[in-house]
């Protein structure tokens, strides 16, 4: 009888070791986001994967990254598809999916464009009905807050907006003239121009619609409670040891004070 009882305990705990060293976190990931998203010839690089890495490593856990737009996205953590999201705004309609773990970035999104082809914006509101910029570019799925919600339901405003399903998509259509305006963080416009994209130079911040914490949304579905509670410490660990504010540092030009941990699980 005890024979068998230490060979039950041992056939779980090689099961439970298997387990452990099988973790692999699926990441939603999407080509040129820089300086979040980067993909190179030898892999993927920049500020959330750098921060992802660390995270994993601490877990004891894997990374794949999996080429998914962000409203498929959102679709797959529902389906258990994916693990994981970044840059993910947190609301009580997305609290039922996702745990929400850092935040590891305060978005700024601004509306961008060349100042000295379009008429001046001095407010969000003036789009309501003094100011036409013709098209203006939008991430389908993204969330703008709520002065821009509402925004979007003014005829005058809303026709002005183009949907696109990728990020990478607006430069190219900024620059093709296709639209005069897009939705943008501020850290992306900063990182074209440093490392001087095309007529990057010439695209400023018009005016702040929206800003907001951002975090990586973990899959409800597909992790246990225990997980996410193991990456919530490890998280708060990587903070307080200053790794967090060191790897943001070397893509952001301002001060990640605000980084503050807030999980939401």
């Amino acid at each position: 009888m005890r024979k068998s009882l230490l060979s039950g305990l041992a056939a779980i705990a090689l099961l439970y070791c298997g387990e452990t060293q099988s973790c692999v976190l699926r990441m939603a990931a999407e080509v040129d986001f820089p300086p979040h998203l980067i993909l190179q010839d030898q892999g993927w690089q920049g500020q959330s994967v750098e921060l992802l890495q660390l995270l994993a490593k601490e877990v004891g856990c894997e990374l794949q990254f999996i080429n998914s737009p962000w409203l498929r996205s959102l679709a797959q953590i529902k389906s258990g598809e994916l693990d994981l999201v970044s840059h993910l705004s947190y609301s009580e309609a997305r609290k039922s999916d996702f745990a929400f773990i850092g935040p590891h970035h305060i978005e700024s999104i601004w509306l961008i464009g060349n100042p000295d082809k379009l008429p001046k914006v001095s407010a969000l509101k003036d789009l309501s009905h003094d100011v036409d910029l013709g098209r203006i570019a939008e991430l389908n799925g993204a969330y703008y807050g709520e002065e821009f919600e509402l925004l979007k339901q003014n005829p005058f405003f809303a026709r002005q907006l183009v949907s696109i399903s990728s990020i990478q998509d607006k430069l190219a259509l900024l620059e093709a003239g296709r639209v005069n305006a897009i939705l943008e963080d501020e850290s992306v416009l900063y990182y074209w121009q440093t490392h001087q994209y095309k007529n990057a130079k010439n695209y400023q911040p018009l005016v702040l619609v929206y800003q907001s914490p951002v975090y990586f949304g973990f899959s409800k579905k597909t992790l246990s409670t225990a997980m996410l509670v193991k990456l919530q410490k490890a998280w708060q660990k990587l903070y307080d040891q200053g790794l967090i504010e060191k790897t943001v540092k070397r893509y952001q030009r301002k001060t990640t004070d605000v980084l503050t941990p807030s999980t939401i699980l």
